[in-house]
């Protein structure tokens, strides 16, 4: 395997991995922020990772546009045999790239909408409280 493609299908994991963990259903706030509050961490704690995670999005787009390229292109060179299998990996790899890139989307905008559910929560509780008194 093409270390590229390592790098891709392996924070493709860690991507469904961590939106699994954010699409869970969160028993409690304090759940909730706990499971920002770790993952926020770990991003702004290390930015290497960040700067991985960019690089591996680039890549991403880079093999993407690539991919894509390959399908609309001009196929006279490869003959029918080669050109199946050739397109069938593309068709596959623009698939697994664009799949990459939108859930590096989606992902930051979970983190978003937790982290607006925690704060509208706490702010829910402290009205009740203040209701209460």
């Amino acid at each position: 395997m093409d270390p590229g493609w390592m790098f891709i299908c392996l924070f493709l994991l860690c991507e469904v991995g961590v939106i699994l963990l954010l699409i869970m259903p969160m028993p409690t706030n304090r759940v909730r922020q706990f499971t920002i509050g770790t993952i926020r961490e770990v991003w702004n704690r290390y930015p290497y990772l960040r700067h991985l995670c960019f690089v591996i999005i680039a890549l991403d787009a880079y093999f993407l546009y690539s991919a894509m390229t390959f399908i609309y292109g001009d196929h006279q060179y490869l003959d029918q045999v080669q050109l199946r299998i050739r397109l069938f990996r593309e068709q596959r790899n623009a698939y697994l790239t664009g799949f990459g890139i939108f859930l590096f989307f989606v992902l930051n905008r979970l983190m978003d909408l937790h982290t607006q559910l925690f704060h509208a929560r706490e702010a829910q509780k402290l009205s009740e409280s203040r209701k209460n008194m």
